[in-house]
């Protein structure tokens, strides 16, 4: 029998779990499950959740009855279908019709198959196979080579049914730690199940719907609206969706603003992470990148705390942005200050949050217009950061007064606390926590850290260290190798980059997992001695194409749901956060991971290995996003001129290299060479040029032949194929055209040349071929021929 009302176990969290497992029916009838999936819903909580609540669980099985949610009472029933509906925001039918099967042969569309910005070209369409987060292999495949989906559901749903099973015994209302565990586990086994296969394309996650149905459920529930204002909100729904004239006041309670999005863009991050002394920098640069993410994070849960959210509430995390869907009254006046009088005691102004927010309505859901909002407050955020600190500049506003000759050696600024000397270098009490930080999580021999620790501060954090920093918004971090380290008894316990995180520890806990960019920790000396050729370390540093523009425009109007937007922004966060880490495994030895996580990564690493690096990267992107030719990632590589360069010096040169692979269109046309581009991005900058990703591999071929073509050539041979390209820039400005500057007989002069040069060269090699290589590549010789130099350099070390 349906409650109609909430029992005494917490009304919140019932509404929170109810919200999460609605659809979970819909897992349990792709592994054969009988029935209706809200039947089913029903089901799985009467079966598998904690019997204390059972019985106020009941009313998920009436999310589809219209006779109840649109009828008196039920007031749980009607938070949870409009919950549902505004989460989902495009059924043809709001009594949602039956599968009918359809399930069992319709997997998880890839979202990244349907993105469209310049190239209109029809895109092949690509599938996920039925599987958890954690799998082997989760890129989209054709959908010819998708898996048996019968056998998939039901393998996914045992190992999902056991791994629940080891949730029993745990508390259910005290500190969400029942909650916060089962919005993880269903993070990692529903996140390529689809949501919907009936009547709408099956291109968003269960998980990612799930997850936007309980932060708008739980908004909703704290806004106050009452039982009859929410069947009158339903009923109006119903009405528009069967394309009804709406009565002016229907149209005003659509209109009527009731949530809030949230942004927070934390501003001063390049210059924080990367403005340190070379010397001994390793040591400190992965804790400071580290700090950052546990800041941004920190930050965003002292704001959930405040308006009492939960988890699900969180939308998007990461790259020291984040996004909260909140009820419609939020004191931001309030927030603003609080935060920005802690982020002046902690960092003296050398960071920034800027917090801002927008309001939306039911409209702004149904309409699609979510994608309009986000970009709105984005620019509100960027105004923001230009006024910094100005909720309390007309006040007690002042920075405190710091002894200037106090300084840090490592970051370079005054600290209001007794420096420290270690192997002659004076450290403020930040930069030693941070390079104490970076030995928690790695060593020169192996990654340590396994666990993160969250939990409540105990008063003993040591002022100016990065704990105090972080416990000023109410959190407290430890990063731990085994759980016996943990000193707490109560809070969150997070597995870094695995699948297994549910864990049997003492105490009241709740579990789930992060994802850490984990490299051994390599210092730049290191680095440049392990480099083939010149001994030299490099940075790397890349992001995503277009990003605004693919969250902006990329979906069809008709296609810009919350949940399918949540989707695409959790795919392509879980490439950063997770598979990048996979693809430099190869490479440990030779790189140091400072950061990779949101849009983009940096790494320090051996200068010969990053172009291949790179490439890997971008390759594994590729097939990762579908092949999609309008999603694409750009790369700049910047070579540290010496062993103790500064790296804030070429952390800032690898940015120009990116800014100039982005912009290689106007690059090339600036510089009038003759090299034409027809779009700007998805290229790389390396060794000073810019290269499309589609030329990269041909580059890369005469590369390889020209080095074993010189290896046993006299001294001066790669001066002389650079003197070949001198000769060819003159002949191509006569000829102002590229292919007969290349090839027409009237500006063959440095053809000439070529063949006169290769020709008396006493080399053992097929020359032809070096020839035709240097002819066809002529624009990309500088670049290869530079490349060469550098691998060659070091041939007598």
């Amino acid at each position: 029998m349906l409650t109609t009302r909430f029992i005494n176990v917490g009304e919140i969290e019932i509404l929170r779990i109810a919200a999460l497992l609605h659809d979970i029916g819909k897992f349990w009838q792709g592994a054969g499950g009988k029935g209706k999936h809200e039947e089913l819903s029903n089901r799985f909580i009467q079966q598998f959740l904690p019997e204390k609540i059972q019985e106020g669980l009941s009313f998920v099985e009436g999310h589809h009855d219209s006779k109840q949610y649109l009828g008196k009472g039920y007031y749980p029933l009607k938070i949870l279908v409009l919950a549902d509906w505004l989460a989902s925001s495009e059924r043809k039918d709001l009594e949602e019709k039956e599968e009918k099967g359809k399930r069992k042969i319709t997997p998880m569309q890839s979202i990244f198959s349907n993105i469209v910005l310049d190239d209109a070209t029809p895109r092949e369409k690509y599938y996920y196979d039925i599987q958890s987060l954690f799998d082997k292999n989760t890129f989209p495949k054709k959908k010819e080579d998708i898996q048996e989906l019968t056998d998939s559901y039901k393998e996914l749903w045992n190992r999902f049914v056991d791994e629940l099973e080891k949730l029993k015994g745990m508390k259910f209302a005290e500190k969400d730690t029942y909650f916060t565990t089962l919005y993880y586990l269903l993070k990692k086994y529903t996140s390529f199940v689809p949501s919907a296969v009936w009547q709408s394309r099956p291109d968003i996650s269960l998980f990612d719907h799930s997850r936007m149905t309980c932060a708008i459920a739980e908004c909703i529930y704290k806004s106050g609206t009452d039982e009859k204002e929410l069947r009158d909100i339903l009923q109006a729904l119903h009405k528009r969706n069967k394309k009804e004239e709406l009565t002016e006041s229907e149209k005003e309670l659509l209109s009527k603003r009731r949530f809030t999005l949230i942004g927070g863009d934390i501003s001063g991050i390049q210059k924080f992470i990367y403005s340190i002394a070379s010397k001994g920098a390793a040591k400190g640069l992965k804790g400071r990148s580290f700090y950052l993410q546990l800041l941004s994070e920190a930050i965003a849960k002292c704001i959930l705390k405040k308006l009492d959210l939960s988890i699900a509430n969180l939308i998007y995390s990461a790259g020291g942005h984040f996004y909260i869907l909140a009820p419609l009254e939020v004191n931001m006046d309030e927030i603003n200050k609080e935060l920005e009088n802690i982020m002046i005691e902690i960092h003296n102004g050398e960071l920034y949050v800027a917090i801002d927010k927008v309001e939306l309505s039911v409209k702004d859901f149904v309409e699609k217009n979510i994608g309009e909002k986000w970009k709105e407050l984005a620019n509100k955020l960027g105004e923001k950061k230009k006024k910094k600190f100005s909720s309390i500049l007309d006040k007690e506003f002042f920075i405190p007064n710091i002894d200037s000759s106090n300084v840090c050696q490592v970051c370079g600024l005054p600290s209001k606390y007794e420096l420290m000397e270690e192997e002659g270098i004076k450290k403020c009490r930040l930069c030693k926590s941070f390079e104490e930080l970076t030995e928690k999580l790695a060593r020169k021999d192996k990654v340590k850290a396994r666990y993160i620790v969250e939990c409540k501060p105990d008063g003993n954090e040591e002022q100016g260290r990065w704990e105090w920093n972080i416990a000023k918004f109410g959190i407290k971090y430890d990063i731990v190798e085994n759980t016996k380290e943990i000193s707490c008894n109560e809070g969150i316990i997070y597995t870094l980059n695995e699948g297994n995180f549910v864990l049997k520890k003492e105490g009241n806990f709740a579990y789930g997992f992060k994802f850490l960019f984990q490299t051994p920790l390599m210092e730049l000396s290191d680095l440049a001695r392990e480099a083939k050729g010149i001994e030299k370390w490099g940075v790397l540093r890349g992001d995503v194409d277009n990003l605004g523009r693919i969250f902006g425009v990329g979906l069809k109007k008709e296609d810009r749901s919350i949940s399918r937007i949540s989707t695409l922004s959790s795919l392509i966060s879980f490439f950063f956060d997770y598979y990048i880490n996979e693809v430099c495994r190869e490479y440990q030895g030779k790189i140091y991971g400072v950061y990779a996580g949101g849009d983009d990564f940096f790494i320090i690493g051996s200068w010969d290995i990053l172009p291949e690096l790179a490439n890997k990267i971008y390759e594994n992107f590729r097939g990762y996003t579908a092949h999609n030719p309008d999603i694409t990632l750009s790369i700049g590589i910047s070579i540290a001129p010496s062993e103790k360069y500064p790296i804030h010096k070429i952390a800032e040169a690898a940015g120009e290299e990116l800014e100039k692979a982005k912009n290689i269109k106007r690059y090339y046309e600036e510089i009038d060479i003759g090299i034409k581009i027809e779009r700007e991005k998805n290229a790389i900058a390396f060794l000073g040029m810019p290269i499309k990703w589609e030329d990269y591999t041909k580059i890369v071929t005469f590369r390889n032949e020209l080095l074993k073509f010189i290896e046993k050539a006299p001294r001066g041979s790669l001066h002389k194929f650079y003197s070949i390209y001198k000769l060819y820039r003159t002949e191509k400005k006569k000829a102002r055209n590229l292919v007969l500057a290349k090839y027409d007989d009237r500006y063959r002069k440095w053809r000439w040349m070529l063949a006169y040069t290769i020709a008396r060269m006493k080399v053992n090699g097929n020359k032809e071929k070096i020839k035709q290589l240097v002819i066809d590549n002529i624009d990309y010789s500088p670049i290869v021929i530079k490349w060469v130099e550098y691998l060659k350099r070091g041939d007598n070390k």
